[in-house]
C-alpha cells in the first residue's frame, strides 16, 4: 500500500500578522490579561471533532476501497490519543438531518460543494464504530461537532477536570482558557500545535475571550461567512487590542476610527447601526454552543482491550488492534499508594 499521510498536505503557514499599531487614547479599556495556566493536575478529556478528523482520514485512505476511511479515522484517532493520554474521550460529529445555523442564515456554508458518496457513507458509519467500541459519541439534533467539543470542555471544566479540543477548525480557539486548550491538527501529526492562551495571544493578537469578535469582523471564507469589508486579521486584532470587545469601540466612535481609519472605522459603525448587521450575524453563527449535556466522567473508556482488539480484527482491520485496544481500551481504576499499614502482618 502506498505511504499517505494522514493529514492532507497544506503550504507552509505565513509568518503571523502583527497588530496594526495605533495610538490609544487616555482611558480607554484595555483587554483583559491572559489568566495563567493551570497546572496539569486531575483527569483530562479529550474532545474530538469527529467531522474534522474524517475528512483528513478519507482524503488521505479513502481511495482504499471499503475499509481505508475507516483504518485512517481510527489510526488518527489512535496518534491523537497518544500525543495527550486522556482519561476521558469523546467524539462529536455534525447532525446530517437538520442544521440550526443555515436555519438561520441560508448562506451559511453554501459556497462547500456535495461530498464525495464515500465519504458521507465513512460520515455514517463512524459513531455506530465507535459506540461499539464503547466510546462516547454525541451527534446532537441541529448542531455540528464544534457544539459537541465546546460543551465538553465546559462540562470538564465545571468538573474540575482539564479539556484538549483536537480539532483543525479555529473556531476551537474561543474554547481556550486556564484548564482548555486546542490540538490543532494541521499537515501531518508530527506538526500538530497545542494552543494555548499565550500562544493564541502571541500569534493572533487577541485573547480567547475576544476570538469570537475577531472572527466575525475578519470573517471566515471557509463557512462563506464575509466579514466587514476591508477589516482583515490584523485590523481586528488592533481594533481588540484597543478596546476590550466591540461594544466598547463603538461608544467610543473617535477612537474605533483612529485604531481603523476613518473609512472602515465608519464601515463598522454602519454595520452596526444595520438590522441586519454582518458583524453580529457573524457573532450569533460563530459562537460555539457550551450547554449540551456532556458528562467528563461516563466518557471514560469502557471496553476490555481485548475485546476493543477483537473488534478490530471482525472489521478486517488487524494491523490496528493492538494499538488501538491500548489507546482506546478501558484502564484499571488505581487506588492511593500503599503504605506499611496495608503490608500483610506475616510481612516482618
Amino acid at each position: 500500500m502506498e505511504n499517505l499521510s494522514l493529514f492532507d498536505v497544506e503550504p507552509e503557514a505565513p509568518a503571523a500578522a502583527q497588530p496594526l499599531q495605533a495610538s490609544v487614547p487616555a482611558g480607554q479599556r484595555q483587554p483583559p490579561p491572559v489568566p495563567a495556566p493551570a497546572p496539569r493536575r486531575g483527569p483530562t478529556l479529550l474532545a474530538v471533532d469527529g467531522n474534522s478528523l474524517a475528512h483528513r482520514a478519507f482524503h488521505a485512505y479513502g481511495a482504499v476501497p471499503d475499509r481505508g476511511g475507516l483504518y485512517g479515522f481510527l489510526a488518527l484517532l489512535v496518534a491523537v490519543t497518544d500525543i495527550v493520554s486522556p482519561d476521558a474521550v469523546v467524539v462529536g460529529f455534525d447532525c446530517r438531518v437538520s442544521s440550526v445555523r443555515k436555519q438561520r442564515w441560508s448562506g451559511y456554508k453554501a459556497n462547500r460543494g456535495d461530498k464525495d458518496p464515500a465519504l458521507i457513507a465513512l460520515l455514517e458509519r463512524l459513531p455506530a464504530v465507535l459506540r461499539e467500541l464503547r466510546v462516547a459519541v454525541v451527534v446532537p439534533e441541529g448542531w455540528e461537532a464544534d457544539d459537541v467539543v465546546g460543551s465538553a470542555a465546559s462540562g470538564a471544566e465545571a468538573a474540575g477536570w482539564r479539556c484538549v479540543v483536537a480539532t483543525s477548525d479555529r473556531d476551537a480557539y474561543g474554547l481556550i482558557s486556564s484548564r482548555t486548550t486546542v490540538l490543532r491538527l494541521t499537515a501531518g501529526m508530527d506538526r500538530a500545535v497545542e494552543i494555548t492562551a499565550e500562544r493564541l495571544r502571541a500569534e493572533i493578537g487577541v485573547a480567547a475571550s475576544q476570538y469570537v469578535e475577531f472572527a466575525a469582523l475578519r470573517g471566515d471564507t471557509s463557512d462563506n461567512l464575509p466579514g466587514i469589508r476591508g477589516i482583515g486579521a490584523s485590523r481586528a486584532a488592533a481594533l481588540l487590542c484597543a478596546f476590550a470587545t466591540v461594544a466598547d469601540a463603538v461608544a467610543d466612535p473617535i477612537g474605533c476610527r483612529s485604531v481603523l481609519g476613518r473609512p472602515l472605522g465608519q464601515a463598522l459603525l454602519d454595520d452596526l447601526a444595520e438590522p441586519e448587521s454582518v458583524f453580529r450575524r457573524n457573532v450569533e453563527l460563530m459562537t460555539i454552543r457550551r450547554d449540551l449535556p456532556v458528562d467528563a466522567a461516563a466518557c471514560r473508556r469502557a471496553l476490555p482491550p481485548e475485546q476493543v482488539a477483537a473488534c478490530l480484527v471482525s472489521w478486517g482491520l488487524p494491523a490496528l488492534a493492538a494499538r488501538v485496544a491500548v489507546a482506546l481500551g478501558a484502564t484499571p481504576l488505581t487506588g492511593p499508594p500503599l503504605s506499611d499499614a496495608d503490608a500483610p502482618a506475616w510481612v516482618a
